[in-house]
């Protein structure tokens, strides 16, 4: 069983949730380094809608598992569920986000601390101005040991329409060291992954080769959020595009969502 450590580890430490449920997208972080708090929610439902964006620290509660809260903004994670709350004054942009996981990836990370912690088709609801919303999730976690100055990243997280199978890649670096990655995970929960030499992005199109089967992930952007991540040390952008996507698996071709996010800068 997973537990998600308590927040604020290391010299970098994020996590994140999204979600993709009848055409609209739900997505959530918080994102820390020794120099800079940010959390932030925002949705796509026929308009991009920022619902939170707010760099006040965040409090973490007694408990022994990420329980971080400030005042209309929480998220807590106990074990493979969790809730994200956001509660901004306005009822329309106040966000309610259940998480349960189906699988749990865990892997090395180049720059000291556990492994990165990835659940790529998580059982989500939402609620939202009035309505309960299901769908498949994705979540990240990880924090850095090692000093990182410099950073620079592309990554995608895909599903196709009837949400039986999903797809994650991301082309990194971080200071001068490489780090990527093209996994598939099917409906039974199975991971085949690309050799690190089998994959590749592009601004619209992600392409990996999976036990001999080419993939290609062409992306159509609907929507765009982005923030700076910056401080007195430090010197980010964030971007996410919610995309519908094309993705030819072999001689197959299905459609369905995608998220593309990008971040560049410094980290400090």
């Amino acid at each position: 069983m997973l537990i998600q450590p308590t927040f604020g580890n290391g010299h970098h430490d994020i996590l994140q949730y999204h979600v993709f449920s009848e055409g609209k997208y739900f997505a959530a972080r918080v994102f820390w380094t020794e120099s800079l708090w940010h959390h932030s929610a925002w949705v796509y439902d026929g308009e991009v809608r920022e619902l939170w964006n707010d760099e006040t620290p965040l409090e973490q509660s007694d408990a022994d598992y990420l329980d971080i809260a400030t005042s209309g903004f929480s998220m807590s994670v106990p074990d493979e569920r969790g809730v994200v709350r956001v509660e901004p004054e306005a009822v329309d942009d106040q966000l309610e986000m259940r998480i349960k996981a189906r699988n749990t990836l865990e892997w090395t990370f180049p720059h000291g601390g556990p492994p990165t912690i990835h659940q790529p088709n998580l059982d989500c609801e939402v609620d939202y101005q009035g309505k309960t919303y299901r769908g498949i999730g994705y979540m990240k976690r990880y924090h850095f040991e090692d000093r990182v100055s410099h950073w620079g990243y592309r990554f995608i997280h895909a599903t196709v329409d009837d949400q039986s199978w999903a797809l994650w890649s991301a082309d990194a670096t971080f200071n001068l060291n490489k780090y990527a990655y093209f996994k598939v995970v099917g409906g039974n929960g199975d991971v085949h992954e690309a050799n690190l030499e089998d994959s590749a992005h592009r601004d619209d199109v992600v392409y990996g080769v999976v036990d001999g089967v080419r993939y290609k992930v062409e992306m159509e952007e609907i929507g765009t959020w982005d923030t700076p991540l910056k401080s007195d040390d430090m010197d980010s952008m964030m971007t996410q595009r919610f995309c519908r996507s094309t993705i030819r698996r072999g001689d197959s071709v299905e459609t369905g969502y995608a998220v593309n996010e990008l971040c560049f800068g410094t980290l400090r």
